[in-house]
C-alpha cells in the first residue's frame, strides 16, 4: 500500500504540472517586472490559482502557504512568499499577467472541435453577480455607494440605506454557451453598470459572437455597439422597453419591430429593425429581440434557455467554491483575489472538460463541485505528504489562545447594516391605581 500511495501521489503531481503547462503560458517570463521584483510571473500564477482556487480552507494566509509549497514539489524549486507578498507581486504584474493567462485559456477553447459555436456563431451568455468584501474603510471608500453620497441623499426604505454601506464588487461575466465556460469578465464596484461593463468588454471578443442576456441589458447604446462591431445578441425585453411598429416595410405580423426611442430620434440616429420572439417558460410569455433576422424561434428559444448555464456557474463559486465573500482588507487586493479565484475555478472546469473532451464525451455531463471536489483533494494530499508533522502531544499544548494586545482606541462601526439596534431598558412607568383597580384587588388581596 505504502508504494502503491507513493506512485499515486507521483502521478498527481506530474497531472497537475501538465494541467499548469496548459494554464500559464511561457510569454509569462517575458513580462516586465517592476522595482525590485524578483519573483517569476509563471510561479506567482500556479500560486495564486492554487491557493485561491483550488484551496478549499483555511486564512488567506494559510492558504498562501499551501499553494507554494504545493508549488515547489510540481516544480522542484523552494521559493517561498508570504500573502503579502504575493499580492504585491500579483498587482505589480498587474493587468497584463492577466490578461496573458486569460487569452492562453480562451484561445485554447477554439480548438474543441463542435463546441466553439453555437447555431452558426460564438454565443455567450452576459450577466452580472455580486460578491462581498471585508467592511474596511478602504473597502468602503472605493466600493460602497453610499459612502460617497451626501447625507442628505433619500432612500425608499432603511434597508436600502444600509445596504448602501455594504461593500460589494460586481462582476460582469462573458459566458461561453457551447464549452460552459466563463470567457471574460469585469469588475466594479457595486453602484457599476452592468450595461456599460458589457460595451467595453465588446473589443476583447472574437468576430462573428452573438450576446445572449436577460431584460437587464437593454437601450440603444449598447445595442448599437453591438452591432456597430460587426456582432449579435439576443436579449428578453419588458415593460422597460418600448417598441414600434408599422414604422417602415418591416412589419409585426411577420414579427419585426422597430427600436427608436425619442433621444434617438433627436440625434437623428436611424432605427433599429428587430426581430421579437415570444416563447414559454411554461409559467409566462417572455419576449426577446435580436438584429439576426433570419433567427428563427426554435433557435431564440434554444438559446436562451442554455443561458442558464452561467447562473450554474455562479452558483458554483459562490456557493459550492465557498467564495462568496472576498478576504482582502484593500481594494486593489480585493480585485487581484477575485480576479486569481475566477481564474483559478476556469482553470479546473478547463482541465476537466479537456478530459472529456479527449475521451470523446459529452462535455454538458461534467460536474462543477465534483471538479473542485478533486482538485482540493489533490492539493491537500500534495501539500500533507511534503509537511513535517510534529507528535500530537506538541501540537496540542501549542493550541493556545491568541495574545492580543487591548486597543486604546474605540473602533467605529462605520454603520454595519447587520448591527443589531437594542434598546436600553430605561425606567418603568409607575402611575396611580384607580378606584375601580382598587376595588377589584380587595378581592383578591384579602
Amino acid at each position: 500500500m505504502p508504494h502503491q500511495d507513493t506512485e499515486h501521489l507521483r502521478i498527481n503531481i506530474q497531472s497537475m504540472k501538465a494541467i499548469f503547462d496548459r494554464l500559464i503560458p511561457q510569454e509569462t517570463s517575458s513580462l516586465v517586472r517592476h522595482g525590485n521584483a524578483s519573483l517569476d510571473p509563471g510561479w506567482l500564477s500556479v500560486v495564486a490559482i492554487l491557493c485561491m482556487g483550488w484551496t478549499a480552507r483555511g486564512t488567506l494566509s494559510e492558504r498562501v502557504k499551501t499553494a507554494y509549497t504545493v508549488a515547489g514539489q510540481l516544480f522542484q524549486v523552494s521559493t517561498t512568499v508570504t500573502r503579502q507578498g504575493l499580492m504585491k507581486a500579483l498587482a505589480n504584474y498587474g493587468q497584463p499577467l492577466l490578461d496573458l493567462v486569460i487569452t492562453n485559456i480562451s484561445t485554447q477553447l477554439t480548438h474543441w472541435k463542435g463546441y466553439w459555436t453555437t447555431a452558426g456563431k460564438v454565443t455567450l451568455a452576459v450577466d452580472a453577480t455580486k460578491f462581498s468584501a471585508p467592511r474596511s474603510a478602504a473597502n468602503q471608500r472605493e466600493f460602497a455607494p453610499g459612502v460617497n453620497q451626501r447625507r442628505s441623499a433619500k432612500y425608499s426604505k432603511k434597508a436600502d440605506e444600509s445596504k448602501a454601506l455594504t461593500v460589494q464588487l460586481l462582476t460582469t461575466v462573458f459566458w461561453h454557451l457551447g464549452s460552459g465556460l466563463p470567457f471574460r469578465w469585469r469588475i466594479q464596484g457595486a453602484a457599476g453598470s452592468e450595461r456599460i461593463a458589457a460595451r467595453e468588454m465588446l473589443e476583447s471578443l472574437p468576430e462573428n459572437v452573438r450576446l445572449v442576456g436577460d431584460a437587464q441589458y437593454v437601450g440603444a447604446p449598447l445595442w448599437s455597439a453591438i452591432i456597430e462591431s460587426g456582432n449579435s445578441f439576443l436579449f428578453r425585453v419588458g415593460s422597460n422597453v418600448t417598441l414600434l411598429k408599422s414604422l417602415g416595410k418591416w412589419k409585426i405580423c411577420d414579427g419585426f419591430v422597430y427600436y427608436w426611442p425619442d433621444y434617438m430620434q433627436r440625434r437623428d440616429q436611424n432605427p433599429l429593425v428587430l426581430r421579437l420572439f415570444q416563447i414559454h417558460d411554461g409559467k409566462k410569455k417572455i419576449y426577446l429581440v435580436s438584429n439576426e433576422l433570419e433567427m428563427t424561434d426554435e433557435c431564440a428559444c434554444k438559446l436562451y434557455r442554455q443561458r442558464w448555464g452561467i447562473e450554474v456557474f455562479f452558483r458554483s463559486v459562490k456557493q459550492s467554491c465557498e467564495r462568496s465573500k472576498l478576504c482582502c482588507q484593500t481594494p486593489q487586493n480585493v480585485i487581484t483575489e477575485l480576479n486569481w479565484t475566477l481564474i483559478g475555478i476556469w482553470g479546473a472546469l478547463f482541465a476537466g472538460k479537456d478530459v472529456l473532451h479527449q475521451q470523446g464525451a459529452n462535455l454538458k455531463k461534467l460536474s462543477p463541485i465534483k471538479v473542485i471536489r478533486v482538485f482540493y483533494l489533490a492539493v491537500t494530499m500534495i501539500a500533507c505528504h511534503t509537511q513535517q508533522w510534529a507528535p500530537l502531544t506538541d501540537l496540542l499544548s501549542q493550541s493556545l489562545l491568541a495574545v492580543e494586545k487591548r486597543s486604546n482606541k474605540r473602533k467605529a462601526n462605520r454603520g454595519h447594516p447587520c448591527k443589531k439596534r437594542k434598546r436600553q431598558c430605561g425606567k418603568p412607568t409607575i402611575i396611580q391605581a384607580t378606584t375601580a383597580q382598587k376595588r377589584l384587588a380587595k378581592f383578591y388581596l384579602e
